[in-house]
């Protein structure tokens, strides 16, 4: 099995600032900062992951739209699945550690904005990349990514 990524797409690809509405690709759907999306594609030719979903925006399409998405953007990976939606969870975070802990992984990496993440136990934060909201993943964060997976 690959190293699961588990990918939120809002201050990781999208990048646009919370004041400004998002720029829209020619599908109709937000447009992904390049760099990200180059940096992206540098980490998944590095390793072979299995991309999950946990950004809020998988709520909106299906799997098979995202993907199509996904191949526009010249994203090379594919998302596998969705990370679930737990009715007994209130935030990224909850999910995040419920999702971890049902399919029991042990070989991931986190990549989301999301701060409430820094608050995650050590084992986890350790396969946490953070990024910040209008920066994204730079390569700075690809660097980190890299060092946490060796």
């Amino acid at each position: 099995m690959n190293t699961i990524l588990i990918l939120d797409l809002d201050g990781v690809l999208i990048t646009t600032p919370p004041w400004k509405s998002d720029e829209i690709h020619v599908d109709g759907y937000s447009d992904f900062n390049q760099t990200c999306v180059s940096n992206l594609n540098s980490l998944l030719d590095y390793k072979p992951f299995d991309i999950w979903l946990s950004s809020t925006r998988r709520t909106n399409k299906s799997l098979a739209e995202f993907n199509q998405i996904f191949q526009n953007r010249d994203i090379k990976g594919m998302i596998r699945g969705f990370v679930p939606e737990y009715n007994s969870t209130k935030n990224r975070k909850e999910e995040i550690i419920e999702f971890i802990t049902e399919f029991k992984l042990t070989d991931y990496l986190i990549l989301d904005d999301d701060k409430s993440l820094n608050s995650l136990n050590p084992k986890l934060k350790s396969k946490l990349v953070l990024t910040e909201l209008t920066i994204g993943f730079n390569s700075k964060k690809l660097k980190e990514a890299i060092e946490k997976l060796k």
